[in-house]
């Protein structure tokens, strides 16, 4: 049952954050320090303490957000649970808790249906992240 984890919207943004950060990392290591922070749009000091562990600001985690899908998602060979949540994220990060949550259900309902209509199996990460959305609305 789904009651024993209240809220699983924590776990999953601890999880993307250190997702973010080891991206970053990975870039920051192929290129500097002072590059990926100005493709972020943080100061390299703000971004050095980020790798080191620091917790960002809301708005510097949605431009985290987008730096990913821009510059770090993009060479991967397919999309992943991580490419597809940071994406609903970005699409969705100004609207209130409840369309938020609505609007990505909607979104993956019609991948979903996209995929199947295509006469490809869906991707994993639609069902987690179906299953994540589902069991949020329903806390």
């Amino acid at each position: 049952m789904m009651s024993e984890t209240p809220n699983p919207a924590p776990h999953s943004r601890e999880a993307t954050v250190q997702h973010l950060r080891e991206m970053a990392a990975a870039r920051v290591e192929n290129t500097s320090l002072r590059g990926v922070a100005r493709e972020i749009g943080m100061s390299p000091t703000g971004l050095k303490k980020f790798l080191m562990g620091t917790a960002p600001y809301a708005p510097t985690l949605r431009r985290l957000r987008k730096w990913y899908l821009q510059y770090a998602a993009l060479p991967a060979p397919e999309v992943s649970y991580h490419h597809a949540s940071a994406a609903l994220v970005v699409l969705t990060h100004d609207l209130a808790p409840d369309p938020r949550r609505e609007t990505s259900d909607c979104v993956l309902d019609c991948l979903a249906r996209g995929y199947e209509a295509s006469g490809r199996s869906r991707p994993r990460w639609v069902a987690e992240l179906r299953a994540e959305y589902g069991a949020r609305r329903a806390s």
